[in-house]
């Protein structure tokens, strides 16, 4: 009896070659009519956004995740963090980071009911992402060290201070990424307004000048205190 295995099976992978090709082929039809509005209806075109807009989230958090994961087990400063978390009791792990999307205000938060948020939307570059991480995590650090309460305007101003500075979000090349080019007291100068910023947006703050106060009163006692560092990363 003949065998016909080697036959069918080439004809499948022909056959899935081709569907594949299909799709490709279809996707890029649609994707100009949607870019070009021709062709395409309304009601259509609000679909295929939907679509895009999915297809881009799901792809933010799958990229979001393999750097939280590759950053857990390679950045120096996040197994840092981890292992002074550790020490103080609070284990860490893959789960406590939550890949995300949020609103254009911020890259990442911190909560003592549901652990640290990764905006998936907002992660410029696997850095970025890294300096978040090692931010929030200074936050959970303090929570569980200093006993912080974050209705407490200095108390949630001084750990503000102490992560803006210590996890380099205020390092020279991210300053210039936002288009800031202090050359004297660049990091001081950072750490301060995004402290500011950040206590402006407690519930408890009532204006920005009021958090401008809040970070100002803490500000040379909680840059001084760089633990669980030995020095500003």
């Amino acid at each position: 009896m003949a065998d016909n295995s080697a036959p069918t099976t080439q004809t499948n992978q022909n056959n899935a070659t081709s569907l594949k090709d299909m799709k490709k082929f279809e996707r890029w039809r649609k994707s100009l009519q949607y870019l070009t509005g021709l062709g395409m209806s309304e009601n259509e075109q609000k679909a295929f956004r939907k679509d895009l807009d999915s297809e881009l989230e799901s792809y933010q958090c799958r990229q979001c995740e393999v750097w939280r994961d590759n950053l857990i087990k390679n950045s120096p400063s996040v197994r840092f963090m981890v292992e002074h978390l550790g020490r103080i009791g609070r284990e860490i792990k893959r789960d406590d980071f939550l890949c995300a999307p949020c609103d254009i205000t911020r890259s990442g938060g911190f909560s003592p009911e549901d652990g640290i948020l990764l905006c998936q939307n907002r992660m410029n570059s696997k850095t970025h992402q890294e300096h978040t991480m090692v931010h929030e995590m200074v936050h959970l650090y303090d929570h569980h060290r200093f006993k912080v309460d974050w209705l407490n305007l200095r108390h949630h101003a001084c750990s503000e201070v102490r992560a803006a500075s210590l996890s380099g979000d205020c390092n020279w090349t991210r300053e210039v990424q936002r288009g800031f080019y202090t050359f004297t007291k660049q990091h001081q100068t950072c750490v301060k307004r995004r402290a500011i910023l950040s206590v402006a947006e407690n519930p408890n703050c009532k204006s920005k000048e009021e958090a401008e106060r809040a970070v100002a009163s803490v500000f040379d006692s909680c840059f001084a205190d760089t633990r669980p560092f030995d020095e500003i990363y």
